[in-house]
């Protein structure tokens, strides 16, 4: 969260305040002991024609140089208030430069400079009301003295004209410091505003550019990878370093980058990525560079692709179906009341009761695939919420175990207790999951033994990501069917719709989430969601008070 900062009366921030103030200190006690040398070694002698003795002039400068340490050593403690020090160490130096003017009669000797500096300083690090105050008492201080001495005939005219000078310049300087130093605040202000502005900006950018489904790559002039998401990072066979040469990852796209570069007008043609063999359409946009232009590289997986021509295909004949579904539903319901009715007559003989049986369990599976028509031809739009995990996937497991308390199962949960959040429809993941352990229990239970599922969440916190595994102990998937489960209609059962798994991929797509598939032929099958991890929000970010920034 971007710290928000208060226009105050203070120029300068507390950490730019305390840093001036520890060299204001420093400054002061160079300039004590160089005033004490210049004293006690007689070079400068007090001004003795208002009865001033040089011993009046010593003790100003012992006591304006046991301030100066006072300050300096005061400055170093950590809980110091650095404002109320830069207000003090200023009145002190005012108070005690007026003091020596007056002991040394007049601006000479470079006391006026040094009050013209110390107005300055007050208005550059304190608020403009304490800064005229103290630029105030030093100009009154080096005119009052002047006129003294000029009324008891020990000055000339001239000096009268070189201490309102001093003064004068004291006064203009503490405005024109100030406002320097307001603007510069505000300055500082509209750059620290415009950066974090910019941070979020990079951090929506990043977020936008991770969770697109197209694989984005940019490389730097000389073909070294700067940004791989996390769709190319897949494509590009999950290497474990993101950020090495394009070459060494795949030769066949550093070429087709550098035949692009050669004739940018020719259409890029189809590559074959060598870790993964994902078969995809490249495309290129040239990006500034230190030496010469970069490029950021599009991949499109031609699957994806194929899959949106057949999904467009799919939801015409979904919406024409589904219009037929629904006159189906009544002669099914029908169906059903009649064959209850049958079974409930006493007359009815055991051949009847099969048939009857066999009626009831078509219509059931009639009716479920006129719901999954319906579904489709549904396609509600995903509305996300801030979906727990590590809550929800226990309470959704021993809800799925509850409906299955008429058929045995041995449903196991892997959920870990860390915190787990994720951005998606909450009953559009519950429909996915459903159709997902539905189908493992199912393949499970083939060779009638007890199903045995696996419900797993694991997170990947470098990629930002958690995965939803569903595990069966069924007889897996064959390689050439694994390629062909997504498709609707496509199905390995007699009694199947061929629209579960289906459907639970939209479901997945509908939310920005990945649904694949890992099997070997008598190992099982599992099923793993891919989510995007959602940052919560801390206490600190939900209430700027509870961080001190109110």
């Amino acid at each position: 969260m971007a710290r928000t900062v208060e226009y105050t009366s203070w120029p300068l921030p507390e950490a730019l305040t305390r840093k001036v103030v520890s060299y204001l200190n420093a400054y002061r006690m160079v300039v004590t002991v160089l005033l004490g040398l210049a004293h006690f070694g007689g070079v400068t002698a007090a001004a003795n024609a208002y009865g001033v003795p040089r011993i009046a002039a010593s003790i100003i400068l012992l006591g304006y140089l046991l301030f100066a340490a006072f300050h300096l050593f005061s400055a170093r403690r950590p809980d110091a208030n650095c404002h109320r020090l830069a207000t003090y160490s200023l009145l002190t130096d005012v108070v005690f430069l007026s003091l020596l003017v007056v002991a040394y009669g007049g601006v000479g000797g470079g006391i006026g400079i040094l009050l013209v500096f110390t107005s300055a300083m007050a208005a550059v690090l304190l608020p403009l009301r304490i800064a005229l105050l103290i630029a105030s008492i030093a100009s009154l201080s080096m005119i009052g003295t002047t006129l003294w001495r000029y009324a008891a005939g020990n000055g000339a005219a001239d000096s009268l004209i070189a201490a309102g000078l001093f003064g004068v310049t004291a006064m203009v300087s503490a405005l024109v410091a100030n406002r320097l130093a307001y603007w510069a605040r505000d300055f500082r202000l509209i750059a620290e505003r415009r950066g974090a502005a910019l941070s979020e900006l990079e951090q929506v950018n990043e977020l936008v550019i991770r969770r697109m489904r197209v694989g984005v790559l940019a490389v730097n002039e000389t073909n070294l990878i700067q940004i791989m998401n996390e769709s190319a990072w897949f494509l590009m066979g999950s290497p474990s370093v993101r950020h090495g040469a394009l070459w060494s990852l795949s030769p066949r796209l550093e070429q087709a980058l550098a035949d692009w570069r050669e004739r940018p007008d020719i259409e890029p043609r189809p590559v074959v990525l060598e870790p993964s063999q994902a078969q995809v359409l490249p495309s290129f946009v040239n990006l500034p560079g230190e030496r010469g232009l970069g490029a950021l590289i599009f991949l499109d997986d031609n699957n994806v692709v194929a899959r949106r021509a057949v999904e467009f295909t799919v939801n015409s004949l979904a919406k024409l179906s589904g219009s037929i579904a629904h006159e189906i539903r009544n002669p099914l319901a029908a169906l059903s009341h009649a064959s209850q009715l049958l079974e409930e007559s006493p007359d009815i003989s055991s051949a009847d009761m099969r048939l009857t049986n066999i009626i009831r369990r078509h219509v059931k599976r009639m009716n479920g695939i006129v719901e999954n028509i319906l579904q489709l031809s549904r396609r509600e739009q995903s509305r996300p919420e801030l979906v727990p995990l590590h809550t929800f996937l226990p309470e959704f497991a021993n809800e799925f175990q509850t409906s299955r308390n008429s058929h045995s199962l041995d449903l196991e949960s892997a959920i870990p207790t860390e915190e787990t959040c994720v951005l998606c429809d909450k009953s559009q993941l519950s429909q996915c999951l459903w159709k997902l352990l539905d189908n493992a229990v199912d393949h499970a239970g083939r060779d009638r033994s007890t199903p045995k599922v696996r419900l797993a969440l694991t997170r990947d916190e470098e990629a930002g990501f958690c995965i939803i595994t569903v595990a069966d102990n069924g007889p897996g998937i064959s390689e050439r069917q694994l390629g062909r489960i997504f498709e609707p209609f496509y199905t390995t059962r007699k009694e199947g719709s061929g629209l579960g798994l289906y459907i639970a991929r939209q479901l997945c797509e509908a939310n920005q989430a990945e649904l694949t598939v890992d099997s070997e032929p008598g190992e099982g099958a599992f099923f793993h969601i891919r989510l995007a991890l959602a940052r919560v929000a801390s206490a600190t970010d939900r209430d700027p008070q509870a961080a001190g920034l109110g």
